[in-house]
């Protein structure tokens, strides 16, 4: 069957219930899974041979897809920064924005041999992996208070051969016995409850929870915690970066300064809003 014709057909069943560019996104995902084929064979409508089975997984997918079962969920891996992860509802599934994040990071540090990083909420340890495959010869630790979690960032080191150490600790209960670092990065929970009713059902349903919402009143929480603690951890201009709520740019950067950071910088993701924060100790 001509590929082009059946990523349209697949894209026309999914324009019921998603956006355009979401459909057609979630298209590409499903045949490069199932027929191993490259996005740029599928444009120019390279045949595949697609079997019963094949045909009945697909079929299979979309009615998942319809009960509101995130692609990444069904297919049970994501790509990001060019690598295969696992994901599951034990963890999020990475945002482009934390892409992003890595990719400032990585640009601001070419060498980082010998150094120390460390990572807050971990989650699917997409962030510390990526950062020493990206970057060899760097000691990399990752935290993270879900011991489920962090069995899926161990699978994930495993996958991609990456030397990561991971702790399990609640940050913002338990003080953390953890060498002087040089950076130190954190996407916390930043979704304010009262937000939950703009996001997909998809969103909240299927992650977790604690990893996605903070309280309304109390929405900077992780941030003055882990500013606190990673003053006290960082080496003399060490650096503490941050992926943030776009509602938070100016108030993460007065919390940093009031814990005696400096040279604090709000900087825009690719959509032109607030969304990480960064200084040195």
């Amino acid at each position: 069957m001509n590929s082009k014709l059946l990523i349209e057909k697949i894209k026309k069943s999914l324009i019921e219930f998603e956006t355009e560019d979401e459909a057609e996104a979630i298209a590409f995902l499903i045949l490069e899974d199932l027929f191993q084929i490259t996005r740029m064979n599928i444009l120019i409508g390279k045949d595949i041979d697609i079997s019963t089975s094949e045909e009945e997984k697909i079929e299979s997918i979309l009615s998942q897809l319809k009960k509101e079962k995130p692609i990444q969920h069904i297919l049970g891996k994501v790509e990001f920064y060019g690598r295969q992860f696992l994901v599951n509802p034990n963890v999020l599934i990475p945002r482009r924005e934390t892409e992003e994040l890595v990719h400032l990071i990585l640009e601001n540090h070419p060498d980082l041999s010998e150094q120390m990083i460390v990572d807050i909420g971990t989650g699917s340890g997409i962030i510390p992996i990526t950062i020493a495959k990206e970057r060899k010869h760097c000691e990399v630790i990752a935290v993270d208070i879900s011991s489920s979690a962090l069995a899926t960032a161990k699978r994930n080191a495993l996958l991609n051969h990456a030397n990561v150490s991971f702790i399990q600790a609640d940050i913002l209960e338990e003080d953390l016995d953890l060498p002087k670092a040089n950076i130190w990065i954190s996407n916390p929970p930043y979704v304010m409850e009262k937000e939950k009713a703009e996001m997909q059902e998809k969103v909240f349903e299927h992650e977790p929870s604690n990893a996605l919402f903070v309280p309304d009143h109390d929405a900077l929480v992780f941030y003055e915690r882990i500013s606190q603690l990673a003053f006290e951890h960082l080496v003399p201009d060490g650096e503490l970066y941050f992926e943030i709520n776009e509602q938070f740019g100016k108030a993460v950067k007065k919390l940093m300064e009031e814990k005696g950071f400096r040279n604090v910088k709000v900087m825009g993701d690719m959509q032109g809003k607030d969304r990480f924060v960064f200084g040195k100790r």
